[in-house]
């Protein structure tokens, strides 16, 4: 084994240990959660033991006056030499004890997983199944919205939770997205979702073609340019009736999730209610409606001094009730003409 046999080693060591949390959902994952070769480690910490050994080592040559002259002034550059190799020979020392260090600690955690039975890839993977059904949850109002409207784009799907919601009400889908784990986790559900940009994806799709788009927390992302040119392209896009929802966090709403509208430095341009219908309005949609997503309505009130304070007391120490707070989220409904 040479030294690029050893750094091939070490790519697929990084590689799998990149890819280890997609397989978390796998059958296997309780046996493999890291997939990684053990036996392969210690290989290459064995190599590099061997070529530790071969450091400053002269190579042979035969008999003869001149050869050993040569070979005795090699000997005397090599002694010379010694200050600078001593700590190279130091630092393979260290990366070959670290090699067999992680080697024993992978070992060590592998077996562990063993031990437990698949115990953590199955807390994990019912974490990641609660936060799904979570999500779902909020957005089965929209896809019911779908139905029969055939087919639909959703566009930046992530993990794929709006269309496995589609999927459940037999609407005809797919989704885009440039996250590639995403795709990988929608994909192991058995849905239709390509990697790629969505703008690039939409230029692709054929006019009046779709009979429904569905475009959630990703247009407050992109810069005012981008966001009028996602309306247009989804404006050619569309069937005549065809639907659009795009929805996106409320930066008029006192929660967090509005408050991180302004907060959030990903969050390019926050779009108000307002100027979203306008924009949807204004490229051959009919009526835009304002919707509000899992309404979070929390009862405030105002002290005297312009505090805010809960307003159960009820005792009516100086204070006055201001009403609900806006919604933490909308969403911008609209039927093309």
């Amino acid at each position: 084994m040479d030294e690029q046999q050893i750094l091939a080693v070490l790519r697929e060591h990084v590689a799998r240990s990149q890819n280890g949390p997609a397989m978390l959902s796998s059958g296997d994952a309780r046996l493999h959660l890291y997939r990684v070769d053990v036996p392969k480690l210690e290989q290459a910490s064995a190599e590099l033991w061997r070529l530790h050994g071969s450091v400053g080592r002269l190579n042979p040559r035969n008999a003869g006056f001149v050869n050993r002259t040569v070979q005795a002034f090699k000997r005397a550059l090599q002694r010379s030499l010694s200050w600078y190799t001593r700590s190279l020979l130091d630092y393979q020392d260290a990366v070959n004890r670290g090699f067999e260090n992680h080697a024993a600690a992978i070992a060590s955690l592998q077996q562990q997983i063993l031990d437990l039975g698949g115990g953590l890839p199955e807390v994990l993977q019912e974490t990641l199944r609660t936060a799904r059904r979570a999500t779902q949850e909020q957005l089965a109002p929209y896809a019911r919205l779908f139905r029969g409207r055939s087919p639909v784009l959703d566009l930046g799907c992530g993990r794929g939770e709006f269309l496995e919601l589609l999927k459940e009400e037999g609407v005809s889908a797919h989704g885009v997205d440039s996250d590639r784990l995403a795709c990988e986790e929608a994909r192991h559900h058995s849905l239709n979702v390509v990697e790629e940009d969505l703008f690039d994806h939409l230029m692709q799709v054929s006019e009046r073609s779709l009979g429904g788009i569905f475009c959630s927390r990703v247009i407050e992302y992109l810069p005012q340019h981008l966001q009028a040119e996602l309306v247009a392209l989804c404006a050619r896009k569309l069937q005549s009736g065809g639907l659009l929802v795009i929805e996106t966090l409320n930066p008029d709403s006192d929660f967090p999730f509005g408050r991180n509208s302004h907060v959030d430095p990903s969050h390019v341009r926050a779009l108000y209610p307002e100027v979203l219908r306008s924009m949807v309005e204004s490229n051959g949609f009919d009526e835009c409606s304002i919707h509000v997503l899992a309404p979070q309505p929390v009862c405030l009130a105002v002290a005297n001094d312009g505090s805010r304070t809960s307003a159960k007391d009820g005792s009516g120490n100086g204070m006055r009730e201001t009403g609900l707070l806006r919604d933490p989220a909308y969403a911008a409904v609209a039927h093309r003409s």
